[in-house]
């Protein structure tokens, strides 16, 4: 889990520019966990990006890397 999560938090820390502020929580039940992120207010929209497709490909990342562990992964981005 703790890849998974400096996995996250070096993707986050290359769109924003105050690092001190990236909060990751996680809950994990049974194979599938659920990273939860928070910025700095007025940086979210720098991690979402045009029409969501940052933050999906954020998604697709953390799904790919958390094949090898066998663990579904869902990464929610909140305000």
């Amino acid at each position: 889990m703790e890849k998974l999560e400096k996995l996250l938090s070096y993707v986050i820390k290359q769109l924003v520019d105050k690092h001190e502020d990236i909060r990751i929580t996680y809950d994990l039940i049974d194979d599938t966990v659920t990273f939860k992120v928070n910025v700095a207010q007025g940086e979210m929209g720098k991690v979402i990006g045009k029409n969501g497709l940052t933050a999906n490909a954020i998604r697709g990342v953390m799904q790919a890397a958390g094949v090898k562990d066998r663990l579904n992964v869902n990464v929610e981005f909140l305000d």
